[in-house]
């Protein structure tokens, strides 16, 4: 049996970026994915003119780790800036769409916040951050209560954290969900301090388009382009429809072996697969129940997907921009169940065939049972309440995607068990790398940054994390 230098198992964006760098420097490299197509929840759905994001809609232009991948797979001129209006932000309140505030005219006047709300969150400049007593990491609603006070903690955090995790601000760590924010905020001695300190670094020139830093990219038929590039690069040597089932130690390699009986040889291993996927894999190596447990302990979001093309006229009214989210105190009859709607054809252009617009409205698992057609007629229904329509309107186009543990939560400690779990695994099985989207963020732009540094540390002999 051939040995290679190195198996990635998981064909996600962060298993084909690491294959991708390490097939360039040089290493025998095979992917073995167990769906039939690449890229995870990053994919692009073509739907009568319409065109439609299984996961990720945007990336942020600001996102080096993106842009610079982009420009290895010489695809960087591809890259398209979204629209100016696409800034628009929106918050579900009180049965209607309220902008969200740009600028600091914008926040003193918006109803999003009561007086009092305002107050504490402009006194937050002149709080300094400490961190908490026995270096316990808080929770995020504990962290933005101390620093934005309760009002912005629950409906603007809350929004904000639900349409990146599908999470509540209950379940997440602080410091392990956004530990660049965290960072800046002990560096700096607040949030504002921290967005003041960053705003004045001298941003990097990028690949592709010159844009503002907040502008978003994808690519002119979506970020399958990105997924395709990497698939199709020289040397990932992309085996899909192959389930790994087995690993196992052999001397100083690993030995994978499919569900269809496939067997491969390989000194390291890396496992870009789920978390679920990646401790079952574990258990099959028989390492210990430590090495195991806190892969085991990630909860995950499940999420439902809904895409919704319309006639413009049947839609009056609509306000274009990014989308609106519901914040988590919204609860009642009139309140919408969805997390939140991107308004996807007002992102860039091409996204809907003249006359047409689509959005993607995105639940929790609480609507996992439902028959498609009622899921597609609850968006519809909640898209109507929010634009305040005086009837529902019917889609010309409409598609439901299901993902399971599709999010991981990143609990209060989750940061600290990942490290210490990569230090178990250097000691207890040398070659065994983790380069899935819980160990080192969800964004398109974490886990490209997360494959690539699992790469860079084997392409320099290295098996510490």
């Amino acid at each position: 049996m051939h040995t290679l230098d190195v198996l990635v198992i998981g064909a996600g964006v962060s298993g084909l970026a690491c294959a991708f760098d390490l097939s360039r420097a040089g290493r025998s490299v095979v992917t073995l994915e167990r769906a039939q197509q690449a890229g995870g929840v990053v994919g692009t759905l073509e739907i009568d003119g319409f065109r439609f994001e299984t996961g990720p809609n945007t990336v942020q232009a600001s996102s080096e780790a993106f842009r610079t991948l982009a420009a290895d797979l010489g695809i960087a001129d591809r890259l398209v800036v979204s629209s100016g209006a696409s800034s628009a932000r929106y918050l579900f309140l009180e049965g209607r769409l309220v902008a969200l505030p740009s600028s600091i005219p914008g926040f003193l006047t918006t109803p999003v916040l009561s007086f009092g709300g305002k107050l504490r969150v402009a006194t937050e400049l002149l709080r300094r951050f400490k961190q908490p007593a026995g270096g316990v990491e808080p929770t995020l609603r504990a962290f933005f209560t101390e620093r934005l006070g309760p009002e912005a903690a629950t409906r603007l955090a809350g929004a904000f954290v639900r349409g990146v995790y599908a999470a509540e601000l209950d379940e997440l760590g602080a410091e392990s969900a956004f530990p660049r924010m965290w960072r800046a905020c002990t560096e700096h001695g607040g949030l504002i301090k921290g967005v003041f300190a960053a705003q004045k670094k001298k941003k990097p020139v990028l690949p592709g388009p010159q844009c503002k830093s907040s502008a978003l990219l994808s690519f002119p038929n979506g970020l399958r382009e990105l997924v395709d590039a990497l698939a199709s690069a020289s040397g990932t040597n992309l085996m899909l429809g192959e389930e790994v089932r087995t690993l196992a130690r052999d001397g100083e390699s690993w030995v994978a072996t499919t569900a269809g009986g496939l067997s491969l040889r390989a000194r390291d291993v890396v496992l870009a697969c789920p978390a679920p996927a990646a401790a079952a894999l574990l258990d099959t190596a028989g390492l210990p129940r430590p090495c195991i447990t806190p892969l085991e302990r990630i909860t995950h979001a499940d999420v439902t997907l809904v895409h919704l093309g319309f006639r413009a006229v049947d839609v009056p009214g609509f306000p274009g921009g990014f989308g609106y989210l519901v914040p988590p105190d919204q609860v009642g009859p009139e309140a919408p169940r969805v997390l939140g709607t991107i308004f996807a054809s007002s992102l860039f252009e091409g996204r809907a065939p003249t006359g047409g617009l689509g959005v993607t409205s995105f639940y929790r698992s609480s609507t996992a049972t439902w028959p498609d057609a009622e899921i597609a007629r609850e968006a519809a229904t909640d898209l109507a309440r929010a634009l305040r329509l005086s009837s529902v309107p019917t889609p010309v186009v409409s598609r439901v995607l299901r993902w399971k543990n599709v999010i991981p939560r990143y609990a209060p400690g989750h940061m600290l068990r990942m490290a210490t779990l990569e230090s178990e695994l250097v000691r207890m099985a040398p070659g065994l790398h983790l380069a899935g989207s819980y160990a080192g963020g969800v964004s398109v732009e974490q886990v490209i940054a997360r494959g690539r540094a699992v790469a860079h540390r084997l392409r320099n002999g290295a098996h510490s994390p």
